[in-house]
């Protein structure tokens, strides 16, 4: 139930009230509201989507036409719940679960806010994008080729802490580990690179699944998915505590980015600050300030390999100024900066 998301709400402070609009992903949203709170902010989270139904979702992306009217309604609705003078900032993510007709809507009753659209996903992934972009104040996308394509700010994603107890140190158990939600050619590369590292190799691998029904309509479309080992394969999410020890007991972490985007993953950024070895599909990595030979390897989707060097040489920490621009403090900062200079040089109607 929707109406129930202004739980997340608090009290307006003096500078300013955000109202984000997400998906509810994992629990990045509770990061981001976390972390806006800690600057001063009170905070209002709204689900992107009218349902977090699996059947919705499928719909969204499928036939999106049919969700406009259940998605408007419950848009317009909570929209006339809120007080509109309270709202300083509109922080949109991804945005795929608004309409052109509730995003001017928004854009008209908050209008003393300023409002910023965020694409954590490649373009080509968030449907009916094109028709809300004149509603917001600014633009920012993940993806460097997104971001000179349509000139909008290039702003990479953020890292959350995910270290286990540094105090103990961890036995390296496995050579690579990979834990995330499987999709497009996902599991191919991971199916690759398993046959491709031998007998000998050790690796930890969770593939998370929205719901059973998600994980039926994948094994039709992927028969690598038939043959992963026992145990790798869930359609509930592993526990953070999990996902840290695991990440602390491995050489290197896996990361393969979705073919139709260029941006950084959150796992690419978490992995590096961790002071964790990046393996990655993604080519994009070797012009981004993170990158260096110790701390990443770039593989190829079709025929991957991990050179035993790369797993054995020493480890270059990430500078400290990179790690304050990566947090999620220096992304929520720029990211409302941005939207708020962009407001002010904004023509008045």
């Amino acid at each position: 139930m929707h109406l129930g998301e202004s739980a997340i709400a608090a009290q307006s402070t003096p500078r300013g009230h955000v109202l984000l609009v997400s998906p509810l992903t994992f629990s990045y949203h509770l990061s981001i509201s976390e972390t806006l709170r800690s600057m001063g902010y009170a905070v209002t989270w709204w689900d992107e989507r009218a349902s977090s139904a699996t059947w919705y979702k499928l719909a969204l992306r499928l036939l999106p036409a049919m969700t406009v009217h259940w998605s408007e309604r419950s848009f317009l609705k909570r929209l006339h719940q809120l007080d509109p003078g309270s709202i300083t900032h509109v922080m949109v993510i991804k945005g795929e679960g608004l309409s052109r007709r509730v995003a001017l809507k928004m854009r008209k009753t908050l209008a003393a806010a300023s409002m910023g659209l965020y694409l954590w996903d490649g373009v080509e992934n968030v449907k009916g994008v094109s028709k809300i972009l004149t509603a917001f104040d600014s633009v920012a996308t993940f993806d460097p080729v997104d971001a000179k394509t349509f000139g909008w700010t290039y702003r990479p994603l953020f890292g959350r802490n995910i270290s286990a107890n540094k105090d103990i140190a961890a036995p390296m158990q496995f050579d690579w580990c990979f834990i995330g939600t499987i999709h497009s050619d996902r599991h191919h590369v991971i199916h690759r690179l398993r046959q491709r590292s031998g007998p000998l190799s050790k690796n930890f691998v969770f593939g998370y699944f929205q719901s059973p029904l998600m994980l039926f309509i994948r094994r039709l479309l992927d028969w690598t998915l038939w043959l992963a080992p026992k145990r790798t394969l869930s359609t509930k999410p592993m526990s953070a505590a999990d996902v840290a020890q695991v990440v602390e007991c491995s050489r290197a972490v896996l990361d393969v980015e979705h073919p139709r985007q260029r941006g950084f993953t959150m796992r690419t950024i978490e992995t590096l600050l961790a002071g964790k070895k990046l393996v990655t599909t993604n080519v994009h990595i070797l012009d981004s300030d993170l990158y260096d030979p110790s701390r990443v390897c770039v593989i190829n989707r079709t025929n991957p390999e991990i050179p035993a060097e790369f797993l054995d040489q020493p480890y270059l920490p990430v500078p400290d100024s990179l790690r304050s621009h990566y947090s999620c403090q220096g992304w929520a900062a720029e990211l409302l900066s941005l939207q708020d200079i962009a407001k002010h040089d904004r023509p008045s109607c």
